[in-house]
């Protein structure tokens, strides 16, 4: 695939980019919390599915992040149907990776993505990922006919989960606005 989701729903100006990459590196760096916290969750989420019996090892300086996000209320009683699934839409050269797929406890299909601050305050403040689950959804929906009832953008950050939960139709709408203006501006083959 020539384009990720993360790709055309990159709007930030060459400053916010520049500002952003200078904290990705480094063992405390966000690259490596992001990972890190990734990894513990799909663990975790395979480990709720039966698919692995591994146990979840993590370095202990993330368990700030680590332990309240897998003690989230989200994960009772829920069924989980994928993690870290690859998608993709052939037709527009593009793919992406979902980060979970459950249905929880009151039996609604939940897209969910994970995203990680550094603060607590930030966690709070954080948007939700509307444009990011709009693209896969629309994947979800056109190649596995998967319906989908909430989006939620699940906020870990040290000490605290936040959980932002957003409506599929405004999701859609926020991905195909996002295509929109990215493929307005690609050339013409």
């Amino acid at each position: 695939m020539v384009h990720s989701v993360t790709k055309v729903i990159d709007d930030l100006t060459p400053s916010a980019r520049a500002s952003i990459m200078a904290t990705k590196d480094g063992p405390d760096g966000w690259a490596a919390r992001g990972n890190a916290i990734h990894k513990a969750l799909e663990v975790h989420l395979l480990g709720l599915a039966g698919e692995t019996k591994n146990g979840l090892v993590y370095d202990e300086k993330w368990a700030p992040w680590i332990e309240p996000l897998l003690d989230h209320w989200i994960w009772e009683g829920c069924t989980v149907e994928a993690v870290e699934l690859s998608l993709c839409d052939p037709a527009k050269s593009l793919g992406g990776q979902l980060d979970f797929l459950i249905v929880d406890k009151d039996g609604f299909r939940v897209l969910g993505d994970l995203k990680t601050v550094k603060t607590a305050k930030a966690a709070e403040a954080r948007k939700p990922a509307d444009k990011q689950l709009g693209g896969y959804l629309q994947m979800l929906v056109d190649s596995r006919k998967l319906p989908v009832d909430k989006c939620v953008t699940l906020i870990a950050g040290p000490d605290k989960t936040v959980i932002k939960t957003s409506k599929p139709d405004d999701c859609l709408a926020a991905w195909l606005d996002s295509w929109e203006k990215f493929d307005a501006q690609q050339p013409d083959f």
